[in-house]
């Protein structure tokens, strides 16, 4: 007997014209009997019901003797014994069954084996629908199979009825076709069969696995003006496919109009779509879901979505969402770290609400917690990005101190940071700067870090207002302030800036005594200047092992030499992957640091080093026609404290 592949995927049948057709052979006996099989089974189905009698008379001669009832056959290859033993209409039971329930392509071809081949049972409509349903199998079926049974349908002159139509758009759904499905759609058609609810709902799923998001909106919309429910399974499967291409727009429109209907979602498709829209920033979806299901206890999203979510407020500035995470976090007992605290106030900052940011700073450092460097990045940024002058946020900070509001220092420091930064500009701003600095203890307690001394003196040295960064040395060393490397650092630039290459020897020597060095940007300066003059302590510095290059300093002086070429910035992508099966392993982790300053501020930054370089070229050729550079400034001791034999000697 030959063996040949029909679109029963594996069920042995002898060579047919037919796919059905060939399950209706005999079992294998004497070989002058085969070619009557053959001859048979290439008939209709029609054509053996009428055949029939003569088959059994052929059987009965040539085939094999009467069976007894003591004789056992062994199975047909494939099938298992237990389904050898059912009935047939328990075998055509559990053939429904399977249809209609779990298709599976195995089961339904054993079970039609046994009915057809065994026991002769004619095809019918209803086998042939169970097959195509079969066909519906995720993994093994095909729409090429389903085409051809309904071919052989054809040929063998059954008609193809609404059920079996509806079946095959049931395959379709799972195994997309556009062709057969079309041809479908217009048998319907020109037979006067309606496309019932489930087939609408059969060729929307085959539209959207084919991506043609539009038409299955189309017939979606169809199907509400049919007034045809749209049901669960086929909403989430609309809802994940359009966030797989991440149209949120259209997400936020069909889950508010399915809410709006009274139908319940899924608290596994909120869950997912909230956690894929933060994942894209996209704020309205954000909102809607948080506002929806968060904030009304039917949703509880982990801490790490929710600090991501935080992180979404931020970005877009939205107070309302950033205080709803803040509560729900306090509420679920999550302890919150400074980076909470810092997100609300960068949200309050990109609102406009620059008060309010102070006052969050003041709540913090009211309950304890200690501020950071980092906490007075958004409001900085902002205050550079609005030009807000430093005497507008220090009047904040007198009007928080009016409220009994406790003003921590770092506030205090980001306003003189900001009169730092106006120094690239005008020269003046290191006189508002100080003038800040001695109304500092009126407005905050406790004793001012070196932070700010720091930004005191560098500002004066950008200015060359050695007055000024006299007035900063002395009040650190009244107030007991230890220095850092960034003090000596400006401290030796300042001495250099005025020529006075001995004491920046001495601030130099006690630098390194200190176990400290200056870093490689320092570094370039301070050769740059010492190499243009034969002083012996410039000599000193410049030659000293702890200023030699490395690698990393000739990868900076070689960005020094192109730094009035725009600086190129990589660009980090922000695109959200397509799929997001392993989101559950990238929660474990922390969300990485945002860029702290925007485009436009960058752009502003590049543009104000351009005019400091021009401006400190410009005050040096006016220095040199002026004679600044023979003056000595003796160290930078003030003239209070000088001795009467200096003084004379001055």
């Amino acid at each position: 007997m030959r063996k040949e592949n029909s679109a029963l995927h594996g069920l042995e049948m002898r060579r047919s014209t037919v796919i059905l057709d060939g399950l209706c052979e005999k079992p294998k006996a004497q070989k002058g009997t085969e070619r009557q099989g053959d001859d048979h089974s290439r008939s209709s189905i029609a054509q053996q019901s009428s055949q029939q009698s003569q088959l059994n008379s052929e059987r009965r001669e040539h085939i094999r003797p009467p069976l007894s009832p003591s004789i056992t056959l062994p199975p047909s290859p494939g099938v298992p014994k237990n389904l050898e033993e059912r009935t047939t209409p328990d075998l055509e039971n559990r053939l429904q069954e399977l249809a209609t329930g779990s298709p599976k392509i195995l089961s339904a071809s054993q079970i039609l084996r046994i009915l057809i081949r065994d026991r002769h049972v004619r095809p019918e409509v209803r086998h042939y629908r169970a097959l195509i349903l079969a066909n519906s199998d995720a993994e093994r079926g095909s729409p090429e199979v389903v085409r051809q049974l309904l071919s052989e349908m054809e040929k063998n002159g059954i008609p193809a009825d609404s059920g079996t139509l509806h079946a095959a758009l049931q395959v379709l759904a799972v195994h997309p076709d556009y062709l057969l499905r079309q041809e479908i759609l217009r048998t319907l058609r020109d037979r006067w069969l309606p496309l019932s609810p489930a087939g609408w709902h059969y060729v929307v799923a085959g539209l959207l696995r084919e991506n043609q998001f539009e038409l299955a909106l189309d017939h979606i919309a169809h199907m509400e003006r049919k007034e045809i429910l749209v049901e669960n399974w086929l909403h989430s499967l609309l809802i994940y496919n359009l966030c797989d291409i991440q149209d949120f727009d259209e997400v936020l429109r069909q889950m508010r109009k399915r809410t709006s209907q009274g139908h319940d979602m899924t608290t596994e498709l909120w869950l997912y779509v909230l956690d894929v829209a933060v994942a894209a920033s996209h704020l309205e979806t954000t909102q809607y879901i948080w506002t929806q299901m968060v904030q009304l206890g039917y949703l509880r999203p982990s801490k790490v979505l929710c600090r991501d979510t935080l992180t979404v407020a931020a970005e877009k500035g939205d107070t309302k969402l950033a205080s709803l995470v803040i509560r729900f976090l306090s509420e679920s007992d999550v302890p919150l770290i400074l980076q909470d605290y810092e997100k609300t106030v960068e949200a309050h900052v990109k609102s406009g609400k620059l008060s309010s940011a102070f006052e969050i700073l003041c709540k913090m450092h009211k309950a304890g917690i200690k501020l950071e460097h980092t906490s007075t990045r958004a409001i900085f940024n902002y205050m550079v990005q609005t030009r807000t002058s430093p005497r507008q946020a220090w009047a904040i900070l007198k009007k928080l101190k009016s409220l009994k509001y406790p003003i921590p220092m770092e506030c205090a420091h980001v306003v003189i940071e900001l009169c730092d930064y106006e120094s690239f500009n005008d020269p003046f701003a290191v006189d508002e700067g100080i003038s800040l600095y001695q109304e500092l203890y009126t407005l905050c307690p406790g004793k001012a870090d070196v932070s700010i001394y720091n930004t005191l003196i560098g500002m004066a040295r950008r200015a060359k207002n050695i007055q000024a960064g006299m007035f900063a040395v002395k009040e650190m060393s009244s107030l007991g302030v230890i220095p850092n490397d960034k003090t000596f650092e400006h401290l030796i630039m300042m001495c250099l800036d005025a020529g006075n290459f001995e004491s920046a020897y001495r601030y130099y020597q006690d630098l390194v005594a200190r176990g400290f060095r200056p870093d490689a940007y320092t570094r370039q300066q301070i050769k740059g200047v010492c190499s243009e003059s034969n002083d012996q302590f410039a000599i000193q510095m410049r030659t000293d092992p702890q200023m030699q290059d490395d690698s990393a300093d000739d990868l900076i002086e070689r960005n020094e030499g192109a730094s009035d070429q725009p600086v190129p910035i990589r660009k980090i992508g922000s695109e959200t992957p397509p799929r997001y099966a392993d989101r559950s392993e990238r929660r474990m982790r922390e969300p990485p640091m945002r860029v702290l300053l925007s485009k436009e501020a960058r752009r502003a930054a590049s543009k104000e080093r351009r005019k400091r370089k021009r401006r400190r070229l410009a005050m040096s050729r006016a220095q040199e026609e002026e004679g600044w550079m023979d003056y000595e400034p003796g160290g930078l001791v003030p003239e209070d404290q000088l001795k009467p034999d200096e003084t004379q000697t001055s």
